[in-house]
């Protein structure tokens, strides 16, 4: 099976290291695209996620999230394809098995799990199909809408979706040609980042073989198997894009009303006071900036965090709703006592966190 080439030193994929740029401001970016944002960050609370937001409100947010994951693919698909590449497909001239086994190289090599195509049945006709079997994706229903999008991007045509689990942590998608209900094609609208970025100064020690930050040689990129993993924490970690997860939330809301921000804050911090981040990560606020930057996530500003609670400022910030979870869970959690927690997300990126314990 064909891997994308590691850089001697460090061992992160030359992909990884060579079509993105990671900034002084906290903030990743294609290297040729910067109205596009990504974030490098821990997946293993994604599906716990979005199954504790469906208890919370009484509804499953699959169909969300996946459709959500489908339009932002698809959106990133149409424009790194270029249009003749599309065009061959289309026609019949180019193999569309050999381009998806392609684009899961680079797929496995960003942490996606591992995808390998079962069955491609494409004729330009109205019975065509493609399944594919997911091996221990990073998020089930993000990796569905993923490869539902992009076939959506090359082929041009609204795909219809089923997938199934065959065995624990293994699954079969198939994408086939069908016409999607009204209300999904309103749904989820592609979130750029054309905002000013904030400068930065933050100072992220530089591997000398291929210039990204030293600290990515603390991971495990497996590529056989499409998982990242922190060899000090164990974690499994993706690169993805933060236009996949924020509608989700925007959607929620504007369908289920005003307070699933709440809900989707309240649910990361269950997860977070479940064990799956330790406060020792987070104990000086240096090491959280450039914990904060690694991850893509924003350049913290200010950060004053003790019994009486917490303050933060993050400039250039992205998944804030996590974010704000995540704050209040780690206090909630190093000091053992139930909070309350408002916030602030301002139009030039800046977000405010104010976490206090709660009265009585």
């Amino acid at each position: 099976m064909a891997n994308v080439n590691v850089c001697p030193q460090c061992g992160v994929p030359l992909y990884i290291t060579g079509q993105h740029r990671w900034l002084d401001n906290g903030v990743i970016q294609p290297a040729r695209e910067s109205t596009q944002r990504l974030v490098f960050f821990e997946c293993g609370n994604l599906d716990p996620l979005f199954l504790g937001i469906g208890e919370l409100i009484g509804v499953p947010v699959e169909r969300m999230v996946i459709d959500a994951a489908r339009r932002s693919t698809k959106k990133y698909m149409e424009k790194v394809v270029p249009d003749d590449v599309k065009e061959s497909i289309r026609c019949g001239d180019m193999d569309l098995g050999l381009v998806f086994d392609s684009t899961f190289i680079i797929w496995r090599a960003m942490g996606y799990g591992k995808l390998s195509l079962e069955e491609v049945s494409y004729r330009g006709e109205k019975d065509d199909y493609i399944r594919v079997q997911a091996e221990r994706p990073y998020s089930v229903p993000l990796a569905v809408g993923n490869f539902a999008g992009s076939i959506e991007a090359i082929i041009g045509k609204e795909p219809g979706i089923e997938f199934e689990a065959s065995a624990p942590g293994v699954y079969s998608i198939k994408i086939f040609e069908a016409e999607n209900p009204p209300e999904l094609r309103q749904r989820l609208r592609w979130r750029d980042y054309e905002r000013p970025l904030k400068p930065g100064g933050i100072a992220l020690e530089r591997c000398p073989g291929c210039g990204a930050p030293s600290a990515l040689a603390s991971y495990k990129w497996d590529q056989v198997n499409g998982t990242i993993r922190s060899t000090i924490t164990g974690r499994r970690m993706v690169m993805t894009g933060p236009s996949m997860i924020d509608p989700i939330f925007d959607e929620l809301e504007g369908e289920l009303g005003g307070e699933i921000p709440r809900v989707v804050v309240e649910a990361q911090k269950r997860f977070v006071k479940s064990g799956f981040f330790a406060v020792e990560e987070v104990a000086s606020e240096e090491n959280m900036r450039m914990q904060l930057a690694l991850r893509g996530l924003g350049n913290l500003r200010e950060l004053k965090m003790g019994r009486r609670g917490v303050s933060l400022l993050l400039e250039n910030s992205t998944l804030h709703l996590l974010g704000v979870g995540l704050t209040q869970g780690l206090y909630e959690k190093a000091f053992g006592m139930e909070s309350d927690v408002e916030w602030e997300l301002h139009d030039d990126g800046d977000l405010e966190i104010r976490v206090s314990p709660r009265p009585g």
